[in-house]
């Protein structure tokens, strides 16, 4: 027998599993074993992810406008260097990144497509009356990080987040130049984290290009920027918004002067998240 997911004994059945905080109640607690009964392995699963019925989080669950960033998270996230100082979102005083404070840059709240080349390169000299060509090693490299993901709008503070992280990689891949004070400076160095500390450890990257695309087939919602200078301008973001975003791993010469293989393989250099970051 199914149960409407709307009514309200099912919704009584998942505040048996969860207590107010969101949090799974014991596994052997009365209350939760009768409210599992009722959902089934399907309902189970859309708690456990944090998701209400109808495909609606549980608030404050998992928005990510609000979610502080803590030690351990291995959600995608493209922030700035630890030593960057007071640039973009940890400008003070730059109102249309703010919302990217909280988060450390910009977190990924659907997990996105990566896509890594890794290769080695080998020179072949044009040896005569021969059946087999000799190869001579020249160098390995980590090409191009491709990373494939989109953004969902649907209140105004996932509106102003949406609309920072595109105004953020409309940034970064510029150069501080003409009336800077840093003019002359080349674009930041980003880091790329997610997956845990032996995958994406706060790898350093410079964006080289990105694409952003605002579909015709999805409704569009209004910004509320407190930066705007004229309460009546509208600002408008779509409501999903997919973007790509391409990645070079860049390193400083003291890192790769200082790079050991029998070190990598034991995983002694695949982070350092608060100094030069970690090599892939």
């Amino acid at each position: 027998m199914a149960f409407d997911l709307g009514s309200k004994f099912t919704r009584k059945a998942q505040q048996f599993v969860s207590d107010a905080a969101g949090k799974a109640l014991p596994g052997n607690d009365p209350l939760s074993k009768i409210g599992r009964s009722i959902l089934g392995s399907s309902g189970n699963r859309l708690i456990q992810a944090g998701l209400n019925f109808a495909g609606a989080n549980i608030p404050g669950f998992n928005d990510v406008a609000t979610t502080v960033f803590r030690d351990g998270d291995i959600r995608v996230r493209l922030s700035m260097s630890p030593s960057s100082g007071p640039l973009l979102y940890k400008d003070p005083s730059n109102k249309l990144l703010h919302p990217l404070v909280d988060t450390d840059g910009i977190l990924f709240p659907y997990t996105p497509t990566i896509s890594v080349s890794h290769s080695a390169q080998y020179s072949s000299p044009g040896l005569t009356h021969t059946n087999h060509a000799q190869h001579s090693y020249n160098a390995s490299s980590v090409d191009t990080i491709s990373l494939d993901g989109y953004f969902t709008a649907n209140t105004a503070d996932e509106a102003r987040y949406v609309f920072a992280v595109l105004h953020f990689l409309r940034t970064a891949y510029k150069m501080f130049y003409g009336a800077d004070r840093l003019r002359g400076t080349p674009p930041p160095v980003l880091r790329l984290s997610g997956y845990g500390p032996h995958n994406y450890n706060s790898v350093p990257v410079v964006l080289t290009s990105f694409t952003e695309i605002m579909p015709a087939d999805r409704d569009f919602i209004e910004v509320p920027l407190a930066s705007s200078p004229d309460a009546a301008t509208k600002t408008m973001v779509p409501t999903y918004l997919p973007v790509t975003l391409a990645l070079l791993p860049i390193y400083s010469k003291d890192q790769i002067g200082n790079f050991s293989l029998d070190s990598f393989a034991k995983g002694n250099l695949i982070g350092n998240p608060g100094r030069g970051g970690g090599f892939l």
